[in-house]
């Protein structure tokens, strides 16, 4: 039934997400073509800035957009009025829940991609060498700095990069789930659900913050039993141009905390739901 939950859900957000991608790698594709054409044509100036400008308020939209659709997919699903024919499907609150936000996951992750490349397609004017900031001193300090990296962390700078991609998708899935934690504890008042809403987000930033604080001072008094570097979970970068390993305690550390979190938030939304559901 997830899956089944997941297709329908991909399809009823994806009308809106396809055009607003299609706009953003449009406009990307435009704006290099009119920076190769710039390099002989001055008077592309102007049309090339906005061009740029609009690439940039299309990142904001994406960005904006993905987050604001998950708060009001999920609100307007199974908070609001049609939340009586979601809850009567053959499914359980815990599959309505996991389906709202592994979906709305992928969509920030595929936003997130897409933003990326994105940004590698105004790059290509770059690569080409048709503007004259891009010479060869530029291209060649990346790449050495790039065979640094590699050379000085070895396997590291693979594994690295994994966990912290690993890392990203968890945190964005625990952030959805966040949010459906704290727009259930609003959903538990009769008024003023929005307000409640808020309230209950910033309890939980600030209890949030006081244990990862706790987790960070522990974890370098960890490190130092351990006979590790301290600083490695407080700069985790500089333990990778280090080539240090003790960052890989901090980053699987972060991953399982994160993921119990999520797991926290999840039984709180999933509780809410199934007991005390104050349909609006």
């Amino acid at each position: 039934m997830l899956s089944k939950l997941m297709y329908h859900e991909f399809k009823a957000t994806r009308r809106v997400f396809f055009p607003a991608y299609g706009i953003m790698l449009a406009l990307a594709v435009i704006s290099s073509v009119f920076m190769i054409l710039s390099s002989n044509l001055q008077r592309l100036a102007v049309p090339l800035a906005l061009l740029l400008l609009a690439y940039v308020l299309s990142l904001f939209a994406v960005g904006v957009l993905s987050f604001v659709y998950m708060i009001v997919r999920f609100y307007k699903n199974l908070l609001g009025d049609e939340g009586y024919l979601m809850f009567t499907l053959p499914a359980t609150p815990a599959q309505l829940i996991w389906s709202k936000c592994l979906v709305s996951t992928i969509w920030m992750v595929v936003s997130s991609i897409l933003c990326i490349v994105t940004l590698g397609i105004l790059l290509i004017p770059l690569m080409l060498g048709t503007i004259s900031t891009a010479d060869a001193s530029f291209w060649n300090t990346i790449h050495l700095g790039f065979q640094y990296i590699a050379q000085t962390c070895g396997i590291h700078a693979i594994t690295f990069p994994i966990l912290f991609v690993i890392l990203g998708i968890v945190y964005i899935a625990n952030s959805c789930m966040h949010i459906y934690a704290c727009l259930s504890i609003g959903g538990l008042f009769n008024k003023h659900r929005l307000g409640a809403a808020i309230g209950a987000y910033i309890a939980f930033a600030i209890v949030w913050n006081i244990i990862s604080s706790l987790l960070l001072y522990w974890g370098g008094n960890l490190a130092n039993m351990l006979h590790l570097d301290s600083s490695t979970f407080y700069d985790p970068m500089q333990t990778i141009l280090n080539g240090m390993g003790g960052a890989y305690l901090f980053l699987i550390g972060w991953i399982i905390v994160t993921i119990l979190c999520l797991l926290v938030n999840f039984l709180i939304t999933n509780y809410i739901l199934k007991r005390h559901l104050n349909l609006q």
